[in-house]
């Protein structure tokens, strides 16, 4: 499940002049996490095209607790046991290499990871038996944003018991779907407020079992968002 698409699409539109001669302008911005992920696979957290913050950070949480309490992945393996697998990871061992972790699959084929096939281009992410992988994106302002996922889905039907993949802003869930073994969907689009710092935090547990085996998930996020400036 992949979907080709541009990282990010800018563009200014003039709305009004007021009568003291100033003008409003609207920039569109989208953010697309695989995309992204395959532009910086060695950099965390990823550097935004539109200056600081940075928006997109790899992240472990520091229990299996969905509480907004992570610390940034530390490590980088440019070959995350295939070659064409980039992957930020932790230091628990688990059977398909260093856990959790988050990487893209930076060839334009599917690529094994372990028993799993990561497709062309895909993000990807693994839970660890007692932290989780968090993808965090950090708004860099006050308004609204539009999350849509093109393809959420559990890469590994030969074992394990699924995963559960949440959204939070903070501490608040905002939507949770869990997957079966092998399963995937596509979750509608969501509208969030956000203020400048507060970041959207998209988590991959262990299925209801907790069992880590066959975890491997392919994410692939777009955050959309407008900013409206007067000058």
């Amino acid at each position: 499940m992949f979907i080709a698409a541009s990282a990010i699409v800018v563009s200014s539109v003039l709305l009004a002049a007021t009568s003291a001669g100033a003008t409003t302008s609207s920039t569109f911005m989208r953010w697309k996490f695989a995309s992204d992920l395959r532009a910086h696979p060695n950099e965390n957290p990823l550097p935004s095209p539109f200056g600081k913050p940075a928006a997109w950070s790899l992240r472990q949480s520091r229990a299996l607790a969905r509480d907004g309490d992570s610390s940034l992945l530390s490590r980088f393996s440019s070959t995350f046991h295939s070659r064409g697998l980039e992957a930020w990871h932790g230091d628990q061992s688990g059977s398909c290499g260093a856990l959790p972790a988050i990487g893209v699959n930076t060839t334009g084929k599917s690529v094994s990871l372990c028993t799993a096939h990561v497709p062309a281009d895909a993000a990807f992410v693994l839970p660890s038996a007692s932290r989780l992988p968090v993808v965090a994106w950090t708004s860099p302002y006050d308004g609204t944003v539009t999350i849509s996922h093109d393809a959420v889905a559990d890469l590994d039907p030969t074992c394990g018991d699924g995963v559960t993949y949440s959204v939070t802003l903070g501490v608040t869930q905002l939507s949770a779907v869990t997957l079966r073994n092998g399963g995937a969907m596509t979750l509608p689009s969501m509208d969030v407020a956000v203020r400048r710092g507060q970041s959207l935090d998209f988590i991959v547990d262990p299925g209801p079992a907790h069992d880590i085996r066959c975890d491997a998930t392919q994410l692939q996020i777009t955050v959309d968002g407008v900013v409206t400036r007067t000058s």
